[in-house]
């Protein structure tokens, strides 16, 4: 794996953790008292009780989770590691900011944080992958 690739996964990870909280939010969100059956009496017709399929749902969700939160970390870990051995302060805090900031930012906003024009921005998130071509730790 290049170290492009290597990075980009910290960011697609950062994104599948966010959707996996999305769906434990949404699964949880239908647990409240306007998703729940309340039919005392059950007859032939009735659906059957959901709860305890959306609880088991949430609870794989949750254990799904907690196994990407783990990985993000080292992989994040592995990352800034990699991202340290850049020469350039620039470089370095450009790659920082644009893989391992919680929030997923774009160039565009990476620019603005470190008050540089969008091109040159650019430039030196070019720069650095470059750089880190024969980052060989991987």
């Amino acid at each position: 794996m290049n170290i492009k690739s290597f990075l980009y996964s910290v960011r697609d990870g950062q994104k599948e953790i966010e959707e996996l909280n999305d769906r434990i939010y949404e699964t949880e969100m239908s647990l409240l008292p306007g998703g729940i059956r309340y039919d005392k009496d059950k007859i032939q017709t009735s659906p059957s009780d959901k709860m305890p399929d959306m609880v088991a749902k949430i609870e794989e969700y949750r254990n799904t989770l907690i196994g990407k939160v783990q990985e993000l970390y080292e992989k994040k870990a592995q990352a800034k590691e990699i991202i340290n051995t850049l020469e350039d302060s620039r470089e370095r805090q450009v790659l920082d900011i644009y893989f391992l900031s919680p929030k997923r930012q774009r160039i565009e906003d990476v620019a603005h944080i470190i008050n540089y024009s969008e091109p040159r921005t650019y430039q030196f998130y070019l720069s650095a992958l470059k750089h880190l071509e024969d980052y060989s730790k991987l």
